[in-house]
């Protein structure tokens, strides 16, 4: 602001001069003290407005912490609704595969039932004394008569099978009703879930809008960087320096700041001296006088007593007051020290080393263990990774607290995330059909970062875990959980 008020008085008085040199009439010209009151006016202006700016940062600060929050809470909901809706489908088909095998069974007892039904109906059409004159034997009589009555009990006793046959499968078509409608509830939690998740997404979008910029630029930055890189390791290796020069500036401000605390400290010690010398004098000077009025005036020994005696009272209570002050400020200092020592140990915690965490990890995505670290797959190649077959269009979350350090297209990966935790941990995550978070953004555990995509075949997530560079097992770094693994 200070060289534009320089331009605008030497512009003034050029024009005053050109004027007077021409000798035409010219407007009135403000003065310069005019003019730099009212750039003294303009600089408070946006001396506030930056102070506003600031506040509004602050404010859209917390609220994408918050909806951080939420987003982490609805993603674990998505996640318990994606695994109640695939045990749910899992009995489903059970039952599907019982209620066939029972009409298959049931089928086939029908139609036996059917051919002595119709046989026995056929004999009891005749009378006895037909039987008697049938043209066969007295012995085929007799023994015709035995078939028929050992047969009628042995028909109502598959009679009676195929009416409990028949009882069970309808007992199993109610139960697959029973089964469809909690299926139907479940996708509607799950349903639900998702355009909750969708909500917060755009929430986090809007709250998120003053730093779009900042990260656009650094995702270009890793764009161009992963064009150039000619493998996955050359990429890594472009990403650890660019790790290093952001832990260089991290450091060069924390210095900055460092040196600007302790001016600010300094600065307020010679002043508090300041005032404490100061008091003093006044006090001296006070006593002075009060000596002085003594001698001159021998005569009010007694009222001056009365008025040392009151201003005796007076200082013992100003040395209570200062000494309950002292004592409350050292009960202050003692809570906001306790309170700081909270916060550092709430904050160790949230950044506890990623060597900490082995078999503390959650699962990225809910589903089934397909590939493990080392197993062969295609092309008689051993897996770097593990693969998980998940539910179609399945949350992924961030396994630990970190950084993105890359999020798009890579070859033979196709889209990619990459995620640095610290030590030379990174997890890379591939296979999803959608990203949802953006490089240099800060990420924390369970917070989600994609969706899985729909297809003929189950989705796949690839999920890796380099330190330094070179692939370790994943396994031992997540957490148990209720979903089967395979191999």
């Amino acid at each position: 602001m200070r060289p534009r008020a320089n331009k605008g008085l030497a512009g003034a008085l050029l024009l005053a001069l050109a004027g007077q040199a021409a000798g035409a009439p010219q407007p009135p010209q403000p003065k310069p003290e005019a003019r730099l009151k009212e750039l003294e006016s303009e600089l408070q202006k946006g001396q506030q407005e930056q102070q506003e700016i600031k506040r509004r940062a602050q404010a859209a600060a917390e609220a994408a912490e918050k909806v951080r929050t939420e987003m982490v809470a609805s993603a674990r909901g998505v996640q318990e609704n994606e695994d109640s809706l695939s045990e749910l489908e899992s009995q489903m088909g059970d039952l599907t595969n019982l209620e066939h095998d029972k009409s298959k069974a049931l089928d086939l007892k029908r139609q036996q039932l059917n051919g002595a039904l119709t046989a026995v109906e056929r004999l009891a059409f005749w009378p006895t004394e037909a039987l008697l004159a049938q043209p066969t034997s007295p012995a085929d009589t007799v023994r015709s008569a035995i078939l028929l009555r050992d047969v009628v009990p042995r028909l109502e006793a598959q009679v009676a099978e195929l009416k409990s046959d028949i009882e069970s499968l309808a007992s199993v078509k109610a139960d697959i009703a029973k089964q469809r409608q909690l299926i139907a509830t479940a996708a509607g939690r799950l349903d639900a879930e998702h355009r909750r998740l969708a909500a917060l997404y755009q929430k986090k979008q809007e709250v998120q809008v003053q730093t779009e910029s900042e990260r656009a630029a650094a995702e270009q930055r890793l764009k161009a960087m992963a064009a150039e890189a000619s493998d996955l390791r050359d990429l890594m290796a472009r990403l650890e320096e660019e790790r290093k020069r952001r832990e260089q500036e991290a450091r060069e401000r924390a210095a900055a700041e460092k040196a600007a605390r302790e001016a600010q400290i300094a600065a307020q010690k010679a002043a508090k001296e300041a005032e404490e010398q100061a008091r003093r004098a006044a006090h001296e000077a006070e006593v002075a006088a009060a000596k002085a009025a003594k001698e001159q005036h021998e005569r009010e020994v007694a009222e001056a007593r009365k008025a040392q005696e009151v201003q005796a009272a007076a200082d013992k209570a100003a040395k209570e007051a200062e000494a309950r002050a002292e004592a409350a400020a050292r009960d202050a200092a003692r809570a906001a020290e306790r309170t700081a020592a909270d916060q550092r140990q709430a904050a160790e915690r949230a950044n506890r080393p990623f060597s900490r965490a082995e078999g503390e990890m959650p699962f990225p995505a809910r589903g089934r263990v397909v590939v493990r670290f080392g197993q062969e797959g295609e092309g008689q190649t051993q897996s770097k990774g593990l693969s998980i077959e998940t539910r179609p269009d399945a949350q992924v979350i961030a396994p630990y607290n970190g950084q993105v350090v890359f999020a798009g297209e890579f070859r033979g990966y196709g889209l990619l995330l990459i995620i640095e935790h610290g030590e030379g941990y990174h997890t890379l995550l591939a296979g999803m059909a959608r990203i949802d978070s953006t490089v240099g953004q800060h990420l924390t555990t369970g917070e989600p970062v994609g969706v899985m995509g729909q297809g003929e075949g189950k989705p796949l997530l690839y999920v890796e875990l380099r330190h330094n560079g070179q692939p370790v097992n994943p396994l031992p770094w997540l957490t148990a959980r209720k979903a089967k693994v395979s191999g």
